[in-house]
């Protein structure tokens, strides 16, 4: 006889504390969520102030600010966010990056200390408070609270007086750890205003001081990967890669403005500006046309369990700066980690070279926010979301491949030998027509209309003027000639002649 039995499953407080604890991989993972919770707030302008010692983070804002009563409520447990209790809009429509409610925690794998001051317009109270973030160091089975709860960390606020008219939020990082400490400082300042792309540290180029100009063209002209940068210039660029931030200015080339002229405008229009130590902060994307050409595809997906656009671009020979080979996926502006090089687990086998030759940024719609794992930088693979994006995403890729290989590859590679057989007819027709030569007029208007007509010649005609021979083939080629026009002893005059000449 069988017996019934059910309830109900639910997550212990222990499962967060875990997936909370070194939640993020790098200073610039840690620094976006912040930066990402100014957009929240509705800012229009952030400021982060990271030089001269980086000993003191500074993240300020004109954001809506917090109250009390409004920390008290997002803080004092973490993982129940209320961003989005009222809606998944800021006040001024943006949509809305934080969900989860565990954002401000990445504060804590860079400083000891933080402090928040922060006022609310038409408010007279300025909030001040410090967390001290000391106690996550300490062991879990210290850290244990009533129920299943664990500390992670204390914090100590004053109410204040505050001007009526300003509204803002100031988040600084204090006593930041010797690790982050060391990666934030690590840069000079480049030349004067940035204007020279040849000064170059010991850690590598630098970004520090440098206009969104200047930063575009070291990208496109000096910069093949990470490692060429200073550990600054590699947490400042990363942190714009992820945050909804404009574009680098002229970051495509002027024969594909239409298509991304659009997601420049639309990012523009979020009205989110962020400076670093001073420099306008921007996506660190850029799209030439490239010396041997690119190709530009726009991508549209609309599935039942997914939307997307964005665009596929791809340029004969490695991508540079490198970390652009892959596709970046943005859910509400923001990314979801870095760009995957392997195009969301798309078959090496195929296109193997050309997959080096493409980037892709995927801007998928909200239905794809709940494959997003608690990270923020990777998504859940078996998610309908998921599966049906990578399926679209895949078709698009393998019909952009082959026209990749017949533009930049096929037809390119034709285009060259083409040229080559009109200069290999031309240089024929310079030799012929030497005077000692005493060739007939017709013999020299014959080959002047062969060397018109080599762009229209097909690939096999092509071949055949390319055709390289051997010193054997050349002797036999040119005996064979000479048996049907010279008399026998000059046949053998030539023949001995041009043997001494072919063998040196």
């Amino acid at each position: 006889m069988s017996q019934k039995f059910e309830g109900e499953i639910t997550v212990a407080s222990r499962i967060v504390d875990y997936l909370s604890s070194g939640l993020y991989n790098s200073p610039a993972a840690c620094l976006k969520e912040l930066v990402n919770n100014s957009y929240d707030a509705d800012a229009t302008e952030v400021k982060v102030l990271v030089k001269p010692d980086a000993d003191r983070i500074v993240i300020s804002d004109n954001g809506i600010g917090l109250s009390r009563k409004e920390f008290v409520r997002h803080f004092k447990r973490i993982s129940e966010s209320h961003k989005r209790d009222k809606s998944d809009n800021t006040p001024s429509g943006r949509p809305q990056v934080g969900k989860i409610g565990i954002g401000f925690i990445a504060a804590n794998e860079l400083c000891d200390v933080m402090e928040i001051l922060s006022t609310k317009k038409g408010s007279r109270e300025l909030l001040r408070v410090e967390v001290n973030f000391r106690e996550m160091r300490l062991d879990r089975s210290s850290r244990g609270r009533k129920g299943d709860s664990y500390a992670k960390g204390d914090y100590v606020g004053w109410i204040e007086q505050a001007a009526v008219a300003e509204h803002y939020t100031h988040v600084i990082l204090k006593e930041v750890r010797g690790r982050a400490r060391d990666i934030f400082t690590g840069a000079k300042h480049s030349g004067e205003d940035g204007d020279s792309l040849e000064d170059r540290t010991a850690g590598g180029y630098s970004v520090y001081g440098r206009t969104p100009a200047h930063v575009r063209d070291l990208l496109e002209e000096r910069i093949h990967d990470w490692s060429d940068l200073d550990t600054y210039s590699q947490t400042m660029l990363r942190v714009g890669m992820n945050v909804p931030v404009p574009y680098l200015p002229s970051w495509y080339g002027r024969r594909k403005r239409a298509l991304l002229e659009r997601l420049t405008q639309e990012v523009e229009a979020l009205n989110f500006e962020v400076t670093y130590d001073g420099s306008d902060l921007r996506k660190p994307v850029v799209l030439p046309e490239g010396a041997e050409g690119s190709v530009l595809r726009k991508v549209e997906i609309n599935g039942a369990n997914v939307s997307a656009k964005g665009y596929l671009y791809a340029r004969h020979g490695v991508l540079r700066p490198e970390w652009l080979n892959g596709v970046l996926i943005r859910i509400r502006h923001a990314a979801v980690g870095d760009y995957d090089e392997g195009f969301l687990g798309f078959r090496h086998s195929e296109g193997t070279l050309f997959q080096r030759w493409i980037t892709a940024e995927l801007w998928a719609d909200d239905r794809l926010e709940d494959a997003l794992n608690i990270d923020r930088r990777t998504l859940r693979i078996t998610h309908p979301a998921y599966v049906e994006l990578q399926r679209a995403f895949h078709e698009e890729l393998s019909s952009f491949l082959a026209e990749v290989r017949r533009k930049l590859y096929t037809d390119r590679s034709t285009a060259r030998r083409r040229t080559e057989a009109r200069a290999e007819v031309g240089r024929l027709r310079e030799v012929m027509e030497r005077p000692s030569a005493r060739l007939p007029v017709s013999t020299k208007r014959e080959v002047q209309a062969r060397e018109k007509a080599v762009g229209d010649a097909s690939k096999k005609e092509i071949g055949s003027i390319l055709r390289r021979y051997s010193v054997s083939e050349l002797y036999e080629i040119a005996l064979e000639v000479a048996e049907d026009t010279l008399s026998p002893s000059e046949y053998r005059r030539f023949a001995a002649s041009l043997a001494r000449r072919l063998l040196g």
